[in-house]
């Protein structure tokens, strides 16, 4: 008996074809119902570079919609303290700090383990004890014999020994899910909130981004947060003067070839005023989910 099990996509989601495309992940959640819903993420296991990309997207964003000309950047910080420190060629200059949300803590781990799994592919060698890590986490034969070779062999924890996923492909990771999900609202005020209590010098001209690496939230809870936040009056007291929601599918590594949109959380008035001109005046369009592909 043939079986067709429908796919639907989430509507936070690419609008191209993924053919050609860098840097992405498939995420597959089935339901009890045996139902599927499908989440395309930015995947890039190197933190340092995914912040670059994202930082090279907003940048891109920024010119499209509100310079609307050519500029000039020049990166002038790198983690000292805020992630980026930018100067435009029209006199422009202020930070960038991206920060990440997921559905749970339990969740945002296992995204933390399968990325530093991703980056061991590309090394041919590997310590036993890093092995063992990874054979914790994610069992395997493959993995289990190179251990039981090493231990055999009386070879260190900290020495070098095959990799036994060096150039590994394809691999399909499959876990269970917890539902443990606060409101994406207390999400967003939370990630907020911590980037806020560092207290880092020149706050009020940092720009935020919240990296979305949620996989059940959806473009209406986004729309039902923002009405949370602004009802219970919780950005009054916020001092970065302009906070986006940032959900990347896929970007080559110099942040071409990409795919992503900016949600505004908070804007200055002037930036405000300008997207309602632009949407008034129909130079941008919205979609029935409020989303606009630029």
């Amino acid at each position: 008996m043939k079986n067709n099990i429908k796919v639907n996509q989430n509507t936070f989601r690419p609008i191209k074809s993924l053919e050609g495309k860098s840097n992405y992940k498939r995420y597959f959640r089935i339901e009890r119902n045996g139902s599927v819903k499908e989440r395309i993420f930015l995947n890039v296991p190197n933190i340092s570079l995914r912040e670059e990309i994202i930082c090279k997207h907003y940048l891109s964003f920024l010119v499209r919609n509100f310079i609307q000309c050519p500029i000039e950047v020049r990166f002038t910080e790198r983690d000292n303290p805020w992630d980026f420190g930018v100067e435009l060629s029209n006199g422009l200059s202020f930070n960038v700090e991206v920060t990440s949300v997921a559905d749970n803590q339990w969740l945002h781990e296992k995204m933390k383990r399968e990325e530093e799994f991703e980056k061991i592919i590309a090394k041919k060698y590997i310590t036993p004890r890093k092995l063992k890590k990874f054979h914790l986490w994610f069992g395997g034969e493959k993995s289990k014999q190179v251990i039981k070779k090493a231990e055999k062999e009386f070879i260190k924890t900290d020495e070098q020994t095959l990799n036994p996923f060096y150039k590994e492909r394809g691999r399909i990771y499959i876990s269970n899910s917890k539902d443990e999900t606060k409101p994406l609202s207390i999400l967003i005020i939370e990630a907020i909130e911590r980037k806020s209590r560092k207290n880092h010098s020149n706050i009020k001209n940092t720009i935020l981004i919240i990296d979305n690496r949620t996989i059940r939230f959806e473009v209406g809870d986004y729309h039902k947060a923002m009405n949370e936040l602004e009802s219970e009056n919780k950005l009054a007291n916020i001092s970065f003067p302009e906070i986006y929601f940032y959900t990347g599918y896929y970007s080559d590594n110099d942040g071409g070839n990409a795919e992503y949109s900016f949600a505004p959380i908070k804007l200055s008035e002037e930036k405000y005023k300008q997207l309602k001109r632009r949407i008034e005046s129909e130079e941008i369009t919205l979609n029935e989910s409020g989303i606009s592909y630029l």
